[in-house]
């Protein structure tokens, strides 16, 4: 779309007449991407009306809605052998931060995958775990005391702590890449909504606990990649990779919206959306 037929459609966002909004709407949420910078601009002027505003935000959370819901639903229908859980991260990162630079973060996941494949080799024993935590330190890629981490400005903001989800995201997307039984495990929490932590799959374990199972028990992993001490043996099927998503995308929001010198105004919007949606489309 042209420049001139962008702030023509631009200029009547501030039409009192509510018919007139009705009928560019759909326009601007086909276009989006044409209006997305623009309407940017629009909302840090310091000139637009709360009306504006509103319509900022419906026409922000109306394209999103519609992009990302057909983009996941296409995502998680790819089951074979299952969804990459690293074009998941990178699916919602993109469509919620502009800057975020899929390929930079690619390479970064590959080549770290890369060097714990040529560690661990045919090893799939309780000793994975070392070396995935011996990688990790040698690239400086740590949890801190806080649980959050740093990650070299791939967020770019060298600065700026991280959820600790990352960490275990890059950590789950590098189980995948390399087919290490490491998976996400539903835990139980009475009279609470269960939650997601990460579980070490392993049949040795689980005779040593004599724990019948056919896929092993599932010991759960924390954040420094070290077996849990307490006796906590989860006898389900592991999850598929793609559902720790929800995980991510929940402290990644938490993370980011008081930025907002850097975040858009409408990206609270956008986020909100993304967890609705994921919320429907990922059942645990």
């Amino acid at each position: 779309m042209d420049a001139l037929k962008v702030n023509s459609i631009l200029m009547l966002l501030d039409d009192p007449d509510e018919k007139v909004f009705d009928g560019i709407k759909d326009i601007i949420v086909d276009n989006f991407g044409d209006f997305s910078s623009h309407l940017t601009k629009k909302l840090y002027s310091g000139e637009c009306s709360d009306t504006v505003k509103y319509r900022i935000s419906q026409l922000a959370q109306s394209s999103i809605s519609r992009i990302f819901l057909t983009d996941f639903q296409n995502y998680t229908s790819k089951l074979v052998p299952e969804p990459s859980l690293l074009a998941g991260t990178i699916m919602i990162e993109k469509l919620a931060d502009s800057s975020f630079d899929s390929a930079e973060y690619t390479n970064y996941v590959r080549n770290l995958s890369r060097k714990v494949w040529l560690k661990v080799g045919d090893n799939t024993g309780i000793e994975t775990l070392a070396i995935i935590r011996n990688v990790f330190e040698d690239e400086g890629f740590h949890a801190e005391e806080n649980g959050q981490i740093s990650l070299n400005g791939i967020f770019h903001n060298a600065t700026k702590l991280l959820p600790k989800t990352l960490f275990n995201i890059i950590f789950l997307t590098i189980c995948q890449e390399n087919s290490i039984n490491i998976r996400p495990i539903l835990t139980p929490n009475p009279g609470n909504r269960s939650t997601i932590e990460i579980g070490y799959v392993n049949k040795e374990l689980a005779k040593e606990a004599n724990i019948p199972s056919k896929h092993g028990a599932m010991f759960a992993i924390d954040s420094n990649l070290q077996i849990k001490h307490e006796a906590r043996i989860f006898l389900g099927q592991p999850l598929p990779y793609f559902k720790y998503l929800k995980e991510w995308q929940t402290d990644r929001y938490l993370t980011t919206r008081a930025d907002s010198n850097k975040y858009p105004a409408y990206y609270s919007v956008i986020m909100e959306k993304i967890a609705e949606v994921l919320h429907k489309n990922i059942k645990y």
